[in-house]
């Protein structure tokens, strides 16, 4: 989506050529050829040359231009002749205008002038100053050619005078300097006006198409990026815990000529953050940030100067754009900043909320409604994917399966009501175990399953051994626990039916060795559980609550 302003210039001209051209020809019939004739007329003497030589070569500038204008249409070459020879052709009408009504005291002076505020706008800086370098040697060569008797002097016109010339230059190239800055400097932000618009009218189209969350963050991020000028920006969504469902935080980081990197072990931000501070007002925070704060510090790399744009997603949570801002404060660059970022997240806003409905909706089909977790075929779409994962990367991944000890006696001693009150514990048990980008689903009836992508098998026994932990804090009749097989592999190897038979049977040598405890494929007696429970246990790695967006 990506594009910069120099590259898009050519489709966002503010005045397209051939509008150039017809306007350039305006400016030749009513400056160069009409009021001439007007300042002959008002200066005109006995001896002043005939209205003649001032319309003759007018009509010829005139057919020059248009046939030109029509030669225009076949390549940059002929346009570039349009503009520039005719109106190399106007300087030298208005200086021949200039010898035939009044000379440098007379009124084609200020028409000359006119001529030159009239091409700046229409042409460019450079087009500007050339113009008038052209016109200051025309002029001096009429009144050197009227010094030398090249050309006769007649009334009021005479020869060269360094002050009265001198004053010209000052008017002509004075007019043209300022003409040419003030008109960049509009033109400029009218073609900066236009990109914005039209780089909002990409982003509509690519928030369109976003059908996830971290799709809508990375257009607002390459809008933001490209947009605002920011070398670095970051966005982060938050949707609060509900029923069964997980708190969830998106947060998606974007370098200036990178691809957006989605951030997954980002939670919600901390009370007296610039995030929650930005929350909090619901407007636009432009930071200057001089103490820790471990969003800007982490994720906006320690940037200093922070703009944060805070949005809702229609009651359900709240997110925050950030970026990093170089500007001075207070100044032009700095507002124009803003106010697109603001025009960027009122679009992002909406999507956000679109694609939360939608992901919703998705995660309730793919979630089981008693544990809050994943269901069976969330679990397999997601242990093919990252078995592929691991494939292509020659990481390992860990699967563990967890069967709950003496299930079916509780429910037939204390109820099913009860049974299922279990059964929602250790679901957000599992989902406290595990770490972001983990899967924890409920594999079928008191069965459960855990995929740990990137996980070594020790790490996966860690795991292990804090499930058991936690299964006996879940609130019931009597104390929970659980028989596990692990089964791990690094790189392409089992499929996931036969990882899967792998764990299994690790799992039975558990339910057969006494339960209570887990058995690693591969390796002889439980890795936790029994005897092992006499070994320090190891620290879980990145023991957080599961906040990744999936």
């Amino acid at each position: 989506m990506s594009q910069t302003p120099a590259a898009a210039q050519g489709s966002l001209d503010n005045l397209p050529l051939a509008d150039r051209l017809r306007w350039l020809l305006g400016v030749r019939i009513g400056v160069v050829v009409l009021l001439p004739v007007a300042a002959w007329v008002a200066t005109r003497t006995a001896d002043t040359p005939g209205v003649g030589t001032l319309v003759v070569p007018g009509l010829v500038l005139l057919t020059v231009g248009l046939v030109l204008q029509k030669l225009s249409a076949f390549g940059r070459r002929w346009a570039v002749a349009a503009i520039t020879a005719p109106v190399i052709l106007d300087a030298v009408h208005l200086g021949w205008a200039l010898y035939v009504a009044g000379g440098i005291s007379g009124p084609v002076v200020y028409v000359i002038v006119l001529h030159v505020i009239c091409v700046t706008l229409l042409g460019s800086f450079r087009t500007g100053l050339k113009l008038a370098l052209w016109h200051s040697l025309v002029v001096m060569s009429v009144l050197k050619a009227v010094d030398t008797a090249l050309l006769p002097a007649h009334g009021v016109v005479q020869g060269f005078e360094s002050l009265p010339y001198g004053v010209f230059l000052v008017a002509v190239w004075v007019t043209a300097m300022m003409t040419s800055g003030l008109g960049a400097v509009n033109e400029r932000e009218l073609r900066r006006r236009r990109y914005d618009e039209e780089a909002l009218r990409r982003l509509a189209g690519a928030l369109h198409e976003a059908d996830t969350g971290t799709k809508v963050a990375e257009a607002l991020l390459d809008f933001t990026v490209d947009a605002a000028d920011s070398p670095l920006a970051a966005v982060h969504c938050h949707v609060p815990e509900g029923s069964a469902v997980p708190a969830v935080d998106l947060a998606v980081r974007k370098h200036r000529d990178h691809d957006a990197e989605p951030l997954r072990t980002v939670g919600a931000p901390p009370p007296g953050s610039l995030l929650a501070a930005a929350v909090d007002r619901g407007s636009t925070l432009l930071a200057a940030v001089k103490g820790p704060d471990q969003w800007v510090d982490d994720v906006l790399e320690g940037a200093r100067r922070v703009v944060a744009v805070p949005f809702g997603l229609d009651g359900s949570g709240s997110g925050v754009l950030t970026f990093q801002d170089d500007a001075r404060s207070g100044s032009r660059i700095e507002r124009r900043r803003v106010g697109v970022a603001e025009q960027a997240v009122a679009h992002a806003a909406t999507a956000f909320a679109r694609v939360a409905l939608l992901e919703h909706l998705q995660a309730s089909a793919l979630t089981d409604g008693l544990t809050g977790v994943a269901n069976r075929r969330a679990f397999d779409a997601a242990f093919d994917r990252e078995l592929s994962v691991a494939a292509r990367s020659g990481a390992p991944v860990s699967v563990l399966i967890i069967d709950l000890d003496h299930f079916k006696k509780l429910n037939d001693t204390y109820g099913h009501q009860a049974g299922d009150d279990v059964l929602r514990g250790v679901g957000a048990a599992l989902r406290a175990c595990v770490r972001p980008g983990d899967v924890a689903a409920r594999y079928g009836g008191e069965e459960f399953a855990l995929i740990l992508p990137g996980a070594t098998a020790d790490e996966a026994v860690a795991v292990a051994r804090r499930l058991r932990s936690v299964l006996r804090a879940v609130e019931a009749p009597r104390p929970i626990t659980a028989s596990l097989g692990i089964a791990c592999q690094h790189g392409a190897g089992l499929s996931a039916a036969e990882l899967l038979a792998t764990a299994d049977t690790a799992l039975y040598a558990a339910k057969a060795g006494g339960r209570d405890r887990a058995h690693l494929a591969g390796v002889e007696g439980p890795v936790t559980g029994g005897a092992t429970d006499l070994v320090p246990p190891i620290p879980v790695p990145r023991p957080v609550e599961e906040h990744a967006a999936r």
